[in-house]
């Protein structure tokens, strides 16, 4: 069975799709100059293409391939029914999320799915809430693939991390890790509140690293470049973009502060503090399990986050068993590819089917 990835979205999708293309031994193909720049300076090891979009027609895709790994889930509603049509393929499908998010917990429409990749039972008890998950035909748990990755090249990652983020601090402090995710029909991004005032606040104490979500960005450029000038050249805050690796960046942060974003989830692995900003649709009947890992807070409570870190190990042991539901067991990569593999041979077609 001939498989690829391929990436038309952000170029952060690299560290989850990207990852999981190394991890597979398949090739990785993306649509943008950008993304594929970054990818042969972060991920050395990919087997990475660069195709126009144009290139990837129904005739190519079905001519070359039986299994496309995408990050898209909307790619089997729209591309198989004419693959189908036109040149007799049934292409399998396999969905690989991009990040151990809460989004999607109100969703009323689901497309169909072939094969969805999940982290843990958190994504899969998230399936089951929001009934995605009578839409999916295989699911298969991965792990956390993308920390196993990081530990086997973190001596690379965390010196690109020094050379290109954290050398750039001017101070040695705690360094906090704040993550503010986009603004969605769901969730209020916590970036819209204040965010100068408090941040500036923060940095008296902190060497603040603000990572956002590349959808803040291109929704909202005049707010998002506003705030990236005011903080130019600030000695104790930094915005990170273009360095799609989030592990090696987490790795040098001792406290993270966020709202939705899926990071959050990612620190559980290093068992330190966390803080949420205040809920903005407290209404809602989904809360996210990973708030019970720290306290949520108002903006105008951040001023005693200082004090509020030193008493954050009470929430040890609920950090630990979060990460263990929404990551579950280390799984050994091998196995992970075999498991997916073999998920993928199980009804597929015969040659004889396909172009």
């Amino acid at each position: 069975m001939r498989k690829v990835a391929i990436l038309t979205g952000p170029a952060t999708h690299l560290d989850h799709l990207g990852v999981l293309s190394s991890v597979l031994n398949i090739p990785l193909i993306v649509t943008e100059a950008h993304t594929f720049k970054l990818a042969r300076e972060f991920y050395p090891d990919f087997n990475i293409q660069l195709a126009e979009m144009r290139d990837l027609s129904f005739a190519h895709l079905a001519e070359h391939y039986d299994a496309i790994f995408e990050s898209g889930k909307f790619w089997q509603a729209e591309l198989s029914p004419f693959l189908e049509l036109l040149h007799h393929k049934k292409m399998r499908f396999v969905f690989c999320p991009h990040g151990n998010s809460d989004k999607g917990h109100s969703l009323q429409d689901h497309t169909k799915q072939d094969l969805s990749l999940v982290y843990g039972d958190h994504l899969h008890d998230l399936l089951k809430f929001n009934g995605a998950i009578h839409h999916i035909a295989h699911i298969v748990a991965t792990g956390n693939y993308r920390l196993l990755y990081y530990r086997k090249h973190q001596e690379f990652y965390d010196a690109l991390a020094e050379t290109r983020v954290f050398c750039r601090f001017n101070e040695r402090k705690s360094i906090l890790f704040y993550a503010p995710t986009w603004q969605d029909r769901e969730n209020a991004s916590s970036f819209f509140s204040n965010v100068e005032e408090w941040v500036e606040l923060l940095s008296h104490n902190f060497n603040v690293l603000i990572k956002l979500h590349p959808f803040l960005i291109e929704d909202h450029p005049a707010q998002v470049f506003y705030a990236m000038s005011r903080f130019e050249n600030h000695p104790s805050v930094l915005f990170v973009d273009d360095f799609p690796a989030i592990y090696p960046l987490l790795n040098r942060s001792d406290v993270y502060l966020g709202d939705f974003s899926s990071i959050g989830y990612d620190f559980l692995a290093f068992d330190r503090p966390l803080f949420f900003l205040q809920e903005t649709h407290p209404t809602s009947s989904y809360r996210s399990p990973l708030t019970a890992c720290g306290e949520t807070l108002s903006t105008t409570q951040l001023h005693g986050l200082p004090r509020r870190v030193a008493q954050a190990e009470q929430y040890a042991e609920a950090r630990r068993q979060t990460y263990q539901y929404a990551f579950g067991s280390e799984k050994d990569l091998n196995v992970l590819r075999l498991e997916i593999f073999n998920q993928l041979m199980e009804g597929a077609p015969s040659p004889s089917r396909g172009c």
